[in-house]
């Protein structure tokens, strides 16, 4: 394998339980910190691009569809998303690339508080402001009631003694579309535009890209610059919580907005016949709603230990996000590895570090199959607690959400792929995730001193899909 050029305008979608755990995390509201991952890890957006084989595809059409299951264990979140990309190139290198996506989510998911010896019942509002709600009695573990002598409806879910908070009642669905043009300005220039919409029940993302690759050294060097503009809407079906406040039934504030300003600058390197490498570079900057509507945090007491009252998590309305990433492509034999690292840092304290690593092996000039591990590890953000005791001074932000704890991860995978034809293949990925971290807190008081507050994930995913060029 002789790698001299790097096929332009094509990044490889890697789905699998890195796509299904970065929705679930979020509860499938995209303005929190996304999963663990690479090249979008837990705390970071994608700013390192897969290097992709060396065809041509000139002239082309090509089909990418797959079908991804995901299951965390617990009886927590279950999600299915089926995926469909279609990307045409012309003879002249320009190329229209469309994405649609679809995910449906179901299951449990925690809501932040602790865990306590005797039951917990949480109040939510039951309905939008002027509407009733469509139902009584029990629904799930939720149940709708009237507040006695208000005529207000609320909704209650009652959490069994020393188990975690979780909330049974989520369910969502999510559409996003995705469109992207690329053109040839010269033999060795390319720009390319993207626009993308994502559409859940209670949230909506719109962004906008645009970016300049500029090829040097007879293709083998490759420098890109680009820039990505997104806007998020955060529209709870009850209203925006005010942060710090506590939990309760009544509708809460207006919807609220967030943006975010994306850099990236990169280099690809033919190293050798062999090698090749990426190195990329890429900052964003948030401002406005980043807090998650639907996570509270408990306010204890400090001698027990036991819940005193629920607050309404609060977050920074601005946040600085940094990385580095690397990856390099190595070809020794028939095999191919997928060797890559990146460093995260942002503005809320959050420090991580991911390593993966995939090796490609032919099993006959047909079936290949590709282990793959991933290794991810986060400090936790500087407002992070499990829980705030009672009587002393709010902080100005706080949040109990363990997407923004200390935590590690690692992920075992393996993908087995069947080429039909030399245009057409097969594959079938199978992903075991999991998080690891500090069970109990030192100096903890009372009841949760020895009680588990890590509300890490362990979860299975199988992904299909089935590609196919037309030339």
């Amino acid at each position: 394998m002789q790698l001299r050029k790097r096929k332009k305008g094509q990044v490889r979608r890697t789905l699998g339980l890195v796509t299904a755990n970065l929705f679930v995390a979020t509860g499938a509201y995209a303005q929190t910190a996304p999963a663990p991952q690479p090249p979008a890890s837990q705390v970071g957006d994608s700013s390192g691009s897969v290097l992709d084989d060396t065809t041509s595809d000139l002239s082309t059409t090509v089909l990418d569809s797959s079908i991804l299951f995901y299951q965390e264990k617990g009886g927590r979140v279950q999600a299915i998303e089926p995926v469909a990309r279609l990307k045409i190139t012309g003879f002249t290198g320009d190329s229209l690339s469309l994405k649609a996506t679809y995910d449906s989510l179901t299951g449990a998911t925690p809501n932040g508080a602790t865990p306590w010896k005797d039951p917990q019942t949480f109040t939510v509002p039951a309905t939008p402001p002027g509407e009733e709600a469509s139902v009584t009695g029990a629904s799930g573990n939720t149940q709708i009631i009237t507040i006695p002598g208000t005529g207000t409806q609320v909704a209650q879910y009652t959490i069994a003694p020393d188990r975690l908070p979780v909330d049974s009642g989520f369910k969502d669905r999510r559409y996003a579309l995705d469109m992207s043009y690329g053109r040839q300005l010269s033999t060795d220039t390319r720009l390319t535009f993207g626009l993308d919409g994502s559409f859940e029940r209670d949230y909506r993302s719109y962004s906008t890209n645009v970016s300049l690759a500029q090829d040097f050294n007879d293709h083998n060097t490759t420098l890109s610059v680009g820039v990505n503009y997104e806007y998020d809407q955060s529209k709870p079906h009850f209203g925006t919580p005010t942060p710090l406040t506590e939990m309760n039934g009544l509708p809460k504030g207006p919807n609220d907005n967030k943006s975010v300003l994306s850099f990236v600058a990169g280099i690809t390197q033919v190293m050798n016949r062999r090698w090749l490498l990426e190195l990329n570079y890429s900052v964003g900057f948030n401002k406005g709603y980043q807090t998650d509507p639907y996570k509270i945090i408990s306010v204890v007491d400090s001698v027990t230990g036991g819940p005193v009252k629920y607050l309404y998590e609060g977050r920074p309305r601005s946040r600085t996000r940094q990385s580095v990433y690397l990856a390099n492509k190595i070809a020794i034999g028939p095999t191919v590895t997928d060797l890559s690292g990146r460093y995260y840092h942002d503005s809320w304290g959050i420090d991580s570090i991911t390593g993966e690593v995939s090796e490609y092996v032919p099993i006959t000039s047909r079936i290949y199959v590709e282990p793959q591990f991933r290794y991810y590890h986060q400090t936790a953000a500087n407002f992070f607690n499990y829980y705030l005791l009672d009587g002393q001074t709010l902080p100005d932000f706080a949040s109990a959400d363990s997407r923004l704890g200390r935590f590690s991860a690692k992920t075992f995978g393996l993908k087995l792929g069947f080429k039909i034809s030399s245009d057409g293949e097969f594959y079938i990925q199978a992903q075991d995730y999991k998080q690891s971290g500090a069970a109990t807190v030192p100096g903890a008081p009372g009841y949760l001193a020895t009680a588990n507050l890590f509300a890490g994930v362990h979860a299975q995913s199988v992904m299909a899909g089935f590609t196919y060029t037309f030339r």
